[in-house]
């Protein structure tokens, strides 16, 4: 039941962020991309030379993600129960920093220079900290063709 209700919540409340996610899911699962199912989350490990995002219920994995790397599934699926919190605001609030704060050279340099986390940052502290709670640690996810 919890389950249905994630999904339903996803496609009403966070439907924008939803549907930029199953285009680009769909994309790369037809480009025969490795995915799995993930707590009601779906995954695919998509060969991009930038990292990891999530896009409402859509996970995109870098491709240097392993089936043991929990920390970075907990991350991800944070950004799920972000999208399910703030609905149509998550791409400003949420996606659009986050996106910043990744890519721009000045904030990369000046997470360099000053040794500063890249989890430091709001929206991925925050990714971790409900990643951390509603993320059930279990048998990982075996990603398949």
């Amino acid at each position: 039941m919890k389950r249905l209700l994630y999904i339903v919540w996803q496609y009403t409340w966070g439907l924008l962020q939803n549907l930029a996610g199953g285009t680009i899911y769909a994309f790369y699962r037809l480009r025969g991309c490795p995915h799995f199912a993930y707590q009601g989350a779906l995954a695919v490990i998509w060969p991009v030379r930038s990292g990891s995002m999530s896009l409402g219920r859509f996970l995109f994995l870098h491709e240097s993600y392993r089936p043991g790397d929990r920390a970075l599934l907990a991350h991800e699926y944070g950004h799920t129960i972000q999208s399910l919190i703030l609905g149509p605001l998550y791409l400003f609030v949420i996606g659009l920093p986050s996106l910043l704060w990744a890519g721009l050279p000045v904030f990369q340099r000046r997470r360099h220079d000053r040794h500063v986390s890249y989890y430091s940052f709001y929206p991925e502290k925050w990714a971790n900290a409900l990643g951390a709670r509603f993320a059930r640690p279990r048998r990982d996810p075996e990603a398949r063709p």
